[in-house]
């Protein structure tokens, strides 16, 4: 006997969703998460302080998300531009940029960006490789400048 596909949809759309959100719900390698002793708004002005005062980078916004629970900030790292071009005009959506994630967690300030390497899982192409080459060590060092707790 067959079952009827409007009986057996709604049953495979609700295990996907359940599947799929316990996925995502997880951090994986495609996100850096560090810890700080700094409060949210004072790791947002390191971060603001750190990026305005280097040529390689432009800090274009500071936003909140969540109802405030997520303080947003995107920057952008330019030296990685015309690799992230050279991969094709439809690549552009990419940009040079990271978004951090401010928020707190069992007391804790916790800072979230992208990994560089998310280009090239989204799109393996030799000039975003370079851009994460280039990219990954200068958001190091912007981490390790920001979250210099000492």
């Amino acid at each position: 006997m067959k079952t009827p596909t409007r009986l057996l949809l709604p049953a495979l759309v609700t295990v996907a969703l359940a599947l799929s959100g316990t996925a995502l719900a997880e951090p994986d390698d495609h996100f850096i998460i560090r810890d700080s002793e700094q409060n949210r708004e004072a790791l947002a002005g390191a971060i603001r302080e750190f990026v305005e005062a280097e040529d390689d980078w432009i800090f274009l916004a500071e936003f909140g998300l969540a109802g405030g629970a997520i303080t947003a900030l995107k920057v952008c790292y330019l030296p990685i531009g015309p690799d992230i071009v050279d991969a094709g005009l439809h690549v552009g959506a990419m940009l040079p940029c990271g978004h951090f994630g401010l928020y707190e967690e069992e007391g804790i300030t916790r800072l979230s960006v992208l990994h560089p390497k998310f280009m090239t899982t989204l799109q393996p192409h030799p000039s975003l490789e370079r851009a994460v080459e280039k990219a990954e060590p200068a958001f190091e060092t912007l981490l390790e400048n920001v979250l210099d707790d000492s």
